[in-house]
Parts: C-alpha cells; structure tokens; sequence
C-alpha cells in the first residue's frame, strides 16, 4: 500500500472543511495540514535513528503521538478544538 499525503488531505478536506468554505480558507487549511506533517515526519527523523531498530522508548513515544491526535480528533468532532 501506497502512503501518499496528498490522498490523507483530500479525505480531510471532505471530512473537516464546510462545503461553503472559501478559496483563502482551503488554501489556509491545506498549508496548515501540510505543515503539521512536515513537523511531525522532522520530529519521527529526529526520534529515530538511522542504523538502529526502534526501541521501547521509541514505541512509547509514537503511541503517545497517536494518543495525542486521537484526543485532538475528539476534541474536534466534540467542539472543544
């Protein structure tokens, strides 16, 4: 299976910008998108070194990534954020 950012924006764009949105609020919207991935992809390459297999402190820290965003996407669809 292909991973491709392009594929997981467009499903967002359905699920989480208003028909009726704006051209300034689409592109404000994928830049801000585009820019979160490109923070998390530097922080996991940052995390992770290159020539060694990741550890349980590695684990633990993507699980606490997932949770996070979990949380955020409740959040979300609750109203909070």
């Amino acid at each position: 299976m292909t991973f491709k950012l392009a594929d997981q924006w467009q499903d967002f764009e359905k699920r989480v910008l208003p028909a009726d949105a704006g051209e300034v609020q689409r592109i404000e919207t994928r830049r801000a998108f585009y820019a979160g991935a490109q923070a998390l992809l530097c922080g996991l390459l940052n995390m992770f070194e290159p020539d060694h297999e990741p550890t349980e402190e590695d684990l633990k820290a993507m699980d606490s990534i997932k949770a996070e965003l979990d949380q955020f996407a409740a959040d979300v669809k609750g109203g909070v954020a």
